[in-house]
């Protein structure tokens, strides 16, 4: 994968990351599904996605358009 499929990557992970903390942030309040920990491990899951898309930048060199402040 080139540095645009990569950060379009990173872009759908974190849109789907935020979808997660919204659902649960509103579960929370609700009681419905999330509340729990349902998304746990979906979470885990995307998280090392993104280590491996980060991994992957380096490799070719680039950097990732998200940087920590």
């Amino acid at each position: 994968m080139n540095e645009q499929q990569l950060n379009q990557r990173l872009d759908a992970i974190h849109a789907r990351l935020q979808w997660i903390a919204d659902k649960e942030a509103r579960a929370t309040w609700l009681g419905t599904y999330g509340k729990d920990g349902e998304y746990d491990a979906e979470r885990t899951r995307l998280i090392e996605q993104t280590e491996k898309v980060l991994d992957a930048l380096v490799a070719i060199g680039e950097s990732p358009k998200y940087r920590p402040k």
